[in-house]
């Protein structure tokens, strides 16, 4: 070998040695930017030359500038982001839900039924007193008030989840969009695949796209020969090469309920997800909120139906002239326990008791609820042809399929007593809540505008309060629908379970976030730059620089030597 052959071997390596540098310079530069994986020169010794009968070495050259990272570790990391991102966004409702049912307040239900029977009980020593009567009033469309609140606020954070959901569809679309022109810039800076080196800065940039695009959905990104990424969502592609899917926001209905997804545009498929922060909105949108709007109807039905099976059976301090029911029926002419009412009607009746306000005499009359299973089961119009032939009283239904009873006279008056089909609770009449859930439960307005028509007696129209005690008692009485529970201890227990499941939620999702942070540890360790050993590399490479220029100074000197002789 000659010794231009010498000097320009150490040509190389000097150049070799200032593309080390330039890549360490690079490294220490972006030693704190976000998402940069560190970058590496390759390099690998020349090919080898015959020289007489010896081999020699021809030096060094740099095969290319290559990422460092594992892509076990990056893909295991991205797949915990997924999860974990469901997790926090199951998490972030159940702490909206905390702030709703805000138990830590004065405001809260539990306290609002504590102190509408409290109120009850105010008025047992004073059943005339129209301040208590009024102060039990005012209680009760609070604790309604914050019934309907609650689910309201439900409801809006239904929407705000509709909006999120709408919104990442957006999102998918903005990074697919990107990962799939990054993957055409790739493929055209890299040939193929058929240099040595990455695309480094792209390549970053395209990994960023994909942990957003993880942390939204899980995804498998496959990357294929050429360099480009391949991007598949439940079996579904999203991206192929430079080519990228839409999706859209769309409304899916599903036994009798409507809930939001997202699609593919161009197969009007659903995108099925299993993690992401779209999984975790899809189980907080259609199971957490439902369930828990479904706990609040149905804890607001419990309350209506058992408080108005109580009333109905009283009187108040005066009697009816008139009476509308609240809850109107699909058929008038088809059987009671078959026509739409509120509540369960059965076989039995209910007393309609008449009094003459002149006379001071009174008159019950029995009304028949006839519920057998047979086709001359009692009707709507069946009980309002029996209490037309009451005398002092008349009765009619309306279009819309609601009771009316009327005084015929200014002096008859009528009230109600030992109801045992429950039809008076279920039609609404002589009750003192109206309406069938959380949504639409109030105080009648009928006892709203008269006091005096609070059924705290059962013994006739007077002062007593035998039903007034029933009424106060009737939070805490266990129930048999309830496996033994009160109304109130049925609220304790949705308050407690949702309690439960906000524990065991943030519980998960910091198990979640640990093993991200471990993974996270694990993949800066390959892909973060450390300081100390790049400049342990700086050194290395000043060295071979620095060697490298003396054997091409010791060569000069040695070819001047041979050109002087």
């Amino acid at each position: 070998m000659s010794l231009f052959a010498a000097i320009r071997n150490s040509a190389n390596a000097l150049s070799v040695a200032d593309l080390g540098l330039q890549v360490t310079g690079n490294n220490v530069a972006n030693a704190n930017t976000p998402g940069y994986i560190r970058q590496e020169l390759v390099q690998t010794s020349g090919p080898s030359v015959l020289v007489g009968s010896v081999l020699m070495g021809y030096g060094v050259r740099a095969v290319g500038v290559v990422q460092k990272i594992d892509t076990f570790v990056a893909e295991r990391l991205r797949d915990m982001g997924s999860e974990l991102a469901a997790s926090e966004a199951v998490g972030d409702v159940y702490n909206r839900l905390e702030s709703v049912f805000n138990e830590l307040s004065d405001t809260d239900i539990s306290s609002s039924i504590s102190e509408f029977s409290n109120s009850i009980h105010d008025l047992l020593n004073q059943p005339g007193n129209p301040s208590l009567r009024r102060l039990v009033i005012e209680r009760a469309k609070k604790l309604a008030g914050g019934l309907a609140s609650v689910k309201r606020q439900l409801g809006s954070i239904g929407q705000e989840l509709d909006g999120e959901i709408r919104g990442t569809a957006n999102e998918i679309n903005r990074l697919t969009k990107s990962v799939a022109a990054l993957n055409q810039r790739i493929i055209e800076l890299e040939g193929g695949r058929t240099l040595g080196s990455d695309a480094v800065g792209l390549r970053d940039e395209r990994y960023q796209s994909l942990q957003q695009l993880a942390s939204l959905v899980d995804i498998r990104a496959v990357e294929q020969s050429n360099g480009s990424v391949s991007i598949f969502v439940g079996g579904e592609f999203l991206v192929s090469d430079s080519l990228q899917r839409d999706v859209a926001y769309a409304l899916a209905s599903s036994d009798s309920t409507v809930a939001p997804e997202i699609r593919i545009v161009d197969t009007d498929s659903p995108l099925i997800v299993s993690s992401g922060k779209l999984r975790g909105l899809y189980d907080a949108r259609v199971s957490t909120l439902t369930e828990k709007s479904g706990e609040i109807d149905d804890f607001a039905e419990l309350l209506i139906r058992e408080f108005n099976a109580i009333h109905t059976q009283g009187q108040g301090l005066e009697a009816f002239s008139s009476v509308t029911s609240t809850n109107a029926t699909d058929d008038s002419s088809a059987a009671l326990d078959l026509a739409g009412l509120f509540g369960e009607i059965k076989n039995g009746s209910f007393e309609i008791e008449v009094l003459d306000r002149q006379t001071g005499l009174n008159k019950t009359h029995n009304i028949r609820v006839r519920l057998l299973g047979e086709s001359d089961d009692t009707s709507l119009e069946d009980v309002r042809d029996q209490i037309n032939a009451i005398s002092g009283i008349s009765a009619s239904v309306s279009p819309e399929g609601k009771l009316t009873i009327v005084s015929d006279s200014q002096r008859t008056r009528f009230a109600f007593q030992n109801d045992t089909s429950g039809f008076l609770a279920a039609a609404g009449i002589n009750t003192f809540f109206q309406g069938t859930s959380a949504d639409t439960i109030s105080v009648n307005e009928q006892i709203i505008e008269n006091d005096r028509l609070f059924a705290a007696s059962l013994n006739g129209v007077d002062g007593g309060t035998d039903n007034a005690l029933r009424l106060a008692e009737a939070f805490d009485a266990p129930l048999d629908s309830l496996d033994g529970q009160s109304i109130k201890q049925r609220y304790e227990t949705i308050v407690v379970s949702t309690t439960q499941d906000i524990n065991i939620q943030n519980g998960i999702t910091d198990g979640l976030r640990n093993f991200y942070k471990v993974l996270e540890g694990q993949h800066l360790a390959v892909t973060g730059v450390n300081l100390d050993e790049e400049a342990v590399k700086m050194i290395f490479y000043q060295r071979a620089f620095q060697a490298s220029s003396r054997v091409i100074r010791a060569s000069s000197e040695m070819l001047e030597t041979l050109v002087n002789l």
